[in-house]
């Protein structure tokens, strides 16, 4: 019996393998076109994400089942599909495709083919984006686009970043580059737009891709192409993930315990008074200067938070804490105004699908981000409706597009300045030895019920004890305390963002298109600014604060377009032709009042005592007629010309209307007879253009904010008891108008051994007419007029490069990468000279060259201070220790700039079998910033600070210090200077992406596409920056301030796609 069952078993064992074998079978050929055999052609089995490539002889092999589909795919070719049957050799001949080439591109008011494009052009596809964690879409394209700058000026969530297109536009207007939100226009909020709704980004650079738009992109174009459905074919794609978010960069190197701050102050101390009684002629030894330092230490800082004697705290011989000092108290303030795991989380739902003449996409999105900051968040709720109907009365398409975001937003006080609100500042600055908490004479902490905490906050002020003791007041900010103000103060965003659009396309004769887009975009922004009396002194003598204010912004654009596209044998035609109306309206309705009443709830009626409000509005339009002809021979040589006749609101009557133009020619070189049957170059393209844009984003002078009318007097009402003023506010000129930008720009483009693609730029752009704030004369009571004056160049170059390093079926890596440099260059000011701060604007230097004064390093005999100034005599150098000396006379160009020589990216994505990770690194080299806040730590003249590198300054026992004495009595030691420049460059990763791809069978009959388990890391680390806590990504010409920090996100998600 038992026989008989072995017998059968291994019987059934046979049948088993067999049916396997049977199964999965070993499939292998060659792939050739008409001249021969063809290598890196990509083999993968329809449907699946396996696959390889063939060899160097053309050949390959796969493993694959009887009826599965294998897809053959090549640059440059026709795809060609073949089932599996019985037979394990398929061999396949494809055919050239020149439509291959015609890759689409977003473009302005259309797409084109990428063989027909003759400017630069970036394309971020979707799968760039999805794994970031941001919640402005934006802030994924670092490192990802040659000659595109992304500034991540504050890590607030939801905060816009500053965005760059290869350098600086202007020099009193906006560099800001135009925003097109599925071809049209776009001013409202980025972080209004859900990153995952968007299939692509498009960069455009010179000027024959962006001088169709005109009057908005002389600084380029992004442009964001939102999702569609596809027809025949519906989906639902749920993601959601969960995370922590934690500060992404250390930093400065100051002091953190308590006794190491009590010796190094101690030392200071003893510094300056060695320093002192000499300059005063009255010298003392340092042990004397020492022993004073002892004595006086707890009355220069206040607090003494050991368990000795103040004059014993520190021992004046050797300037080290009592080793019988007990710490009595060790508050850490970073513990209570930052979080090291915040809470983030995110899901987003999207369905699309669609009939034969009918398509939707239908989505929603929530994302709550909680910053590391304590009080700030960000949450975002969204929905989004595209739908696409053709073949209506066989000759009209209609689509419609409706999004609406819903978001709320709680700032952290003060965020980027030096006020002691600002928990950034407070952190960096506050000593270590002074607690977050009140405590009583005997170190024991004081509740208060109307705490979070339940204790009472210590705002540094002087204590008097019952039993007769005091306690003296916190030699840092007394009556400030950023804990209690964030626990008491509101201060949010909610925003309303609607945006709809309408488009009409009809089919006329002769095969023209008519086409009407109508774009509808309004933001509602109530914004209330609450300040409870337990947020600090001023707080409390107001009896409370509250600034209640309400934004409306809509923006409504009218597009009227005809196109024809017409192919006659070898030539091929495509025209447009259109209009466009722009239109924007903002109202704004802020009051401020204090004195609070009743429950302490936000509203305006809860405060008595009225102390300002403001209303207005303003409106800005622009009008613009277009052309573009496009021409092609062969597939093979295209020319591209575009012309805009535009007019704006800014600018008077008489001089509002603008004409930009462009022309540029492409050829496909791959395409001709020398190149046609070469097996190492799959593709190349040389494009060459020029062209012109115009800019009419003049800000009021020292300000951020737009001058919408700047052909006119702009005045100011007040009052004067009682009586109605009015004052001249800005000045206008009605001659101001466009300020022009004629671009130049070469692009060669080329695919080698169907692996490697390159692209290559220069280009160079010629600001002219500039808009320009021109001072003027004090004399006159205004401090500038707005005319067009000046010119500027910027120029550089671009290399762009992408590798499939190895393409197997279930091991692939792919590398990219991406440089860009900038050179910037004042050809033209309306004077020789124009001070800007710690630059100077002269004609051939850069809009960020250094002028400063020049550190001679330090005095070893005393620790002093020393610059660089000349002899008001004789014009030689000399050295001085007077800074008023050194300002006046020995200021000079530094021949340093505040522009990075190079900036870019590169990354890789590897597959092994299911598994994927991706990596993104973005980097910077060259230029210098000035890091106001690392050196600012050192004056101590007003406040007791904490401070960074003590053992870098000079003391009687460092004299060859590269940094001065730090000298609470002395003014001269840490002015700004060249020392103040540190080196801009960096590393960052910035994102990684490391996911597994479940696909099988198993899961399809349940209409389950796949599932993808993954983890991300956003803004994952600094890896280099030439001084730790100075971090060069947070400002466009690297000015450090007290900014919220850069945040790090990690998230672990799962996505799924059903069918």
């Amino acid at each position: 019996m038992r026989t008989k069952f072995n017998g059968v078993l291994t019987l059934l064992l046979a049948l088993i393998v067999q049916m396997t074998f049977a199964q999965e079978q070993k499939v292998s050929g060659t792939v050739s076109d008409e001249s021969g055999s063809l290598p890196g052609v990509s083999v993968v089995i329809k449907g699946t994400k396996k696959g390889t490539e063939t060899d160097f002889d053309g050949k390959y092999t796969i493993k694959t089942k009887k009826g599965e589909v294998l897809s053959f795919s090549y640059i440059g070719y026709k795809t060609a599909e073949k089932i599996v049957g019985t037979s394990n050799i398929i061999d396949v001949t494809l055919t050239l495709d020149n439509n291959i080439l015609n890759e689409i591109v977003v473009t302005a008011y259309g797409s084109q083919s990428r063989a027909s494009l003759t400017g630069s052009v970036s394309v971020i596809s979707a799968e760039q984006l999805e794994n970031a964690t941001f919640s402005n879409p934006i802030q994924g394209l670092e490192g990802l686009a040659s000659g595109l700058r992304i500034i991540q000026s504050s890590g607030q969530p939801g905060a816009d970043p500053i965005i760059r297109i290869r350098g600086f536009g202007s020099i009193n207007a906006d560099s800001a580059p135009l925003i097109v939100l599925d071809g049209v226009p776009y001013s409202g909020s980025l972080s209004s737009i859900n990153p995952q709704d968007i299939a692509s980004t498009t960069v455009l650079k010179d000027a024959s891709s962006t001088s169709l738009y005109g009057n908005k992109a002389s600084n380029g174009v992004l442009m964001i192409t939102t999702k569609v459905g596809k027809k025949n074919k519906t989906q639902i794609s749920i993601d959601t993930r969960v995370g922590i978010t934690q500060r992404a960069a250390k930093d400065y190197n100051i002091i953190n315990t308590t006794g190491e701050f009590y010796e190094s102050y101690h030392s200071i101390l003893a510094n300056s008074e060695f320093y002192a009684q000499g300059a005063a002629g009255t010298p003392v030894t340092i042990g004397e200067a020492r022993q004073t330092a002892s004595n006086s230490l707890i009355d220069e800082l206040g607090y003494n938070v050991y368990d000795v004697s103040n004059e014993t705290l520190v021992d004046p011989l050797t300037g080290k804490l009592n080793s019988s000092a007990n710490l009595l108290v060790n508050d850490r303030w970073e513990d209570v105004l930052f979080r090291n795991a915040a809470s983030f989380k995110s899901t987003n739902i999207n369905i699309s699908g669609g009939s034969k003449d009918v398509t939707y996409y239908f989505s929603l999105g929530s994302q709550v981000d909680n910053g590391y900051t304590v009080g700030s968040n960000f949450e975002r709720h969204t929905a989004r409706l595209k739908v696409n109907s053709k073949n209506i009365a066989n000759i009209i398409s209609l689509s419609g597009d409706v999004s609406y975001a819903k978001s709320k937003s709680q700032s952290v006080p003060s965020d980027g300045t030096g006020s002691f609100n600002n928990a950034f500042s407070w952190t960096r600055r506050i000593a270590p030895i002074y607690p977050v908490f009140k405590y009583d004479e005997n170190w024991n902490p004081i509740t208060n019920s109307n705490t979070p905490s339940g204790l009472a906050y210590d705002f540094g002020n002087a204590q008097f004890f019952e039993d007769g003791t005091s306690r003296n007041a916190r030699n840092y900010a007394p009556g400030e305390h950023p804990l209690a103000v964030i626990e008491n103060t509101t201060e949010t965003n909610e925003r309303d963002n609607f945006n709809a659009a309408l488009r009409a396309k009809i089919d006329l004769p002769f095969d023209i298109k008519f086409e009407y887009v109508a774009n509808l975009l309004t933001q509602v922004d109530q914004g209330i600014d609450f300040t409870r009396p337990g947020a600090g002194a001023f707080a409390k003598s107001n009896n409370g604060l509250l600034s209640v204010n309400n934004n409306n912004f809509t923006a409504f654009t009218n597009q009227q377009l005809l196109t024809w596209k017409k192919d006659f044998g070898r030539h091929s035609f495509d025209a447009l032709l259109g209009h466009e109306v722009y239109e924007e309206t903002f109202t704004t309705l802020g009051v401020n009042k204090r004195n609070l009443i009743g429950d302490f709830s936000p509203v305006l009626d809860n405060t008595s005592v009225y102390v300002s409000g403001s209303n207005y509005n303003t409106k800005y339009t622009t009008e613009g007629y277009f052309s573009r002809f496009i021409y092609g021979l062969d597939n093979n040589y295209f020319l591209n010309l575009t012309a805009r006749y535009d007019a704006s609101s800014v600018f008077h009557p008489d001089s509002r209307w603008g004409t930009f133009w462009s022309a540029g020619a492409s050829w496909i070189l791959s395409n001709e007879n020398f190149m046609k049957n070469s097996k190492v170059i799959n593709y190349a393209k040389l494009a060459v253009n020029y062209g012109t844009t115009g800019n009419d984003r003049i800000f009021y002078e020292g300000s951020g904010a737009r001058n919408l009318v700047a052909y006119e007097n702009q005045y100011q009402i007040g009052e004067n008891n009682g009586e109605l003023t009015q004052t001249l506010f800005s000045l206008g000129n009605k001659n101001i108008t466009w300020e022009k930008a004629a671009s130049f720009d070469v692009a060669y483009e080329m695919s080698l051994f169907n692996r490697l693609n390159v692209s290559l730029g220069y280009y160079r752009k010629n600001s002219e007419d500039l808009l320009f704030n021109n001072p003027l004369q004090l004399s006159t009571g205004q401090a500038s007029s707005p005319e067009n004056f000046g010119s500027m160049v910027n120029s550089g170059l671009e290399a762009e490069v992408s590798w499939d390093a190895v393409k197997k079926e279930n091991f692939n890596i792919n590398i990219n990468a991406n440089l860009s440099t900038l050179k910037n260059e004042i050809t033209e000011l309306p004077r020789d000279s124009i001070p800007a701060g710690n630059f100077r604007r002269v004609v051939g230097k850069s809009l960020f060259d250094y002028f400063m004064v020049k550190s001679a390093g330090v005095n070893q005999e005393n620790g002093n201070a020393q610059y660089f100034t000349k002899d008001a005599t004789t014009g030689e150098q000399i050295i001085t220790e007077d800074y008023a000396e050194a300002i006046e006379n020995g200021r000079v160009f530094l021949d340093k700039q505040a522009i990075p020589t190079i900036t870019g990216g590169f990354g890789t994505n590897i597959q092994v079998g299911n598994f994927s990770l991706g990596l993104q690194f973005a980097y910077q080299l060259g230029g210098y910033g000035v890091d106001n806040e690392y050196f600012g730590l050192y004056d101590q003249r007003n406040n007791v600070k904490n401070f960074a590198d003590y053992d870098q300054t000079w003391t009687v026992d460092n004299p060859t210090a590269q940094l001065p004495r730090i000298d609470p009595l002395r003014n001269d030691q840490y002015r700004i200077s060249d020392l103040y420049l540190v080196d801009l460059s960096y590393l960052s990763l910035s994102n990684i992406n490391l996911g597994y791809l479940f696909q099988n069978e198993a899961v399809k009959k349940y209409h389950i596409d796949s599932i993808r388990f993954y983890g991300t890391v956003s803004n994952a680390m600094l890896l280099y920056s030439a001084r730790q806590g100075y971090d060069p990504r947070l400002n466009s010409v690297g000015s450090s301030s007290a900014e919220y920090g850069a945040n790090r996100t990690i998230a672990f998600g799962l996505n799924i796609n059903l069918n």
